[in-house]
């Protein structure tokens, strides 16, 4: 816990855990206003994928803007427009109006605000600790992160039968105010200035570093592929569940698992300070393979949400240790462009996959898809694992890492 000993990081740690938690309500708080008010999923569906389009499509830029101002700052706005914009989705279902046009609009900006934040709350940590304890602060983040899933939902649902969901909203919009007020108090170590080059050069720029460490731009394909498969899971699990292995309760215990998991996970990442945090990242989350198999294999849900503990929390492991990896060997300066990349390459083949899963599982079984699944995990995850890039590199900071980003031209795939 020694992070937590350091002012700096313990105000942008109390706003983001108090962040995270509002956030894990107002999923369950949105999807118990809209099905109960409207009784369709597609309603709910307008609404969470307007703010996930939002996000994917300006994250760009948030990462530009990222590294271009003040992180603090740039989190501090996108903190309050996103407690106003929360604020007013919850006054709107306290009324008793559902609007789904008005509610996906507000998800939307909300959305927006996240591409900006998101980028930014990368760069920002390595300022508020020590380097030394840099692997534990990013394990700590995790553990407010994935302590958040274990108590979000049951918060949402007992505001939700008892004073309303929108009041679960309003909760969510004094968690981002509160986290506002802290980052406003947060005096973070200083960077290396920037030159104000042109959007796109600096744009540009962030792609010629991320290109120019291998075992960056492939561990993100890995992360993509790895996406992509998971979506199997999350799309033809239920169903599989639900006629096959007990009921909605079967598929309830497996989601369970997957809570319960993640956060054993964040908390063994708090411990454990590999040598090798690559190796052990990507074998972390070659665990997501089994959890497809004996789903495909009819195993009992018990067995079958242990090992989705163990792929959810394998996620959880290793989100830690690549986030404190980015940010020991990425140019202080450029971490935010970079990291804006990461998030958009990583998740860019996810709403396909969700597209995708469904209708190939009616044309090739459920089954061979999920057996398919297994193996472009395992697959994404062991592979880069040949690379000597990704199996040596260490915990050792470059001496260069605060230096200047290398122009666009002079941009390379390390050899």
């Amino acid at each position: 816990m020694t992070p937590l000993r350091d002012p700096r990081f313990r105000l942008l740690w109390t706003g983001q855990a108090l962040s995270h938690l509002g956030d894990a309500v107002t999923p369950v708080a949105l999807a118990l206003a809209i099905v109960t008010a409207t009784g369709s999923a597609t309603d709910l569906g307008l609404v969470l994928a307007a703010q996930s389009v939002a996000a994917v499509a300006l994250m760009l830029p948030g990462g530009v803007w990222a590294d271009r101002l003040p992180r603090q700052r740039v989190m501090l706005a996108a903190d309050l427009v996103r407690a106003l914009t929360h604020a007013l989705m919850g006054a709107e279902l306290i009324t008793g109006t559902v609007d789904v046009a008005h509610l996906a609009a507000l998800a939307a900006v909300s959305g927006a605000a996240s591409a900006f934040f998101l980028p930014a709350t990368t760069g920002l940590v390595p300022a508020t600790v020590d380097p030394e304890h840099l692997p534990r602060a990013n394990a700590l983040m995790s553990i407010a992160a994935r302590g958040s899933m274990l108590l979000g939902p049951g918060i949402a649902t007992a505001l939700a039968l008892t004073a309303g969901p929108g009041w679960a909203l309003l909760l969510d919009a004094a968690t981002f105010a509160v986290s506002a007020v802290l980052l406003a108090r947060l005096r973070p170590a200083p960077l290396p200035p920037v030159p104000q080059e042109r959007f796109g050069r600096q744009l540009a720029d962030g792609w010629a570093e991320l290109r120019r460490h291998r075992w960056y731009w492939t561990n993100l394909a890995g992360h993509a592929l790895w996406n992509l498969g998971r979506c199997a899971l999350i799309t033809i699990g239920p169903a599989v569940a639900v006629a096959h292995l007990g009921g909605e309760l079967a598929w309830g215990m497996i989601a369970q698992g997957g809570t319960a998991g993640a956060f054993c996970g964040a908390l063994l990442a708090l411990r454990f300070r590999p040598r090798r945090p690559l190796v052990a990242a990507n074998l972390a989350l070659a665990l997501g393979a089994p959890p497809f198999v004996l789903l495909a294999a009819g195993a009992p849900a018990p067995v079958v949400a242990a090992a989705y503990g163990l792929m959810v929390g394998g996620l959880a492991f290793m989100s830690p240790l690549w986030e404190t990896a980015v940010q020991e060997h990425i140019p202080a300066e450029a971490l935010s462009r970079v990291s804006a990349y990461d998030w958009l390459l990583s998740l860019g083949l996810t709403p396909l996959g969700m597209a995708l899963a469904g209708p190939l599982a009616a044309a090739a079984g459920t089954a061979p898809t999920l057996y398919g699944a297994a193996a472009l995990i395992a697959a994404s995850c062991l592979g880069v694992l040949l690379l000597p890039d990704v199996r040596n590199l260490g915990r050792t900071v470059p001496d260069d890492r605060t230096a200047r980003v290398p122009a666009a031209a002079e941009g390379h795939a390390a050899a």
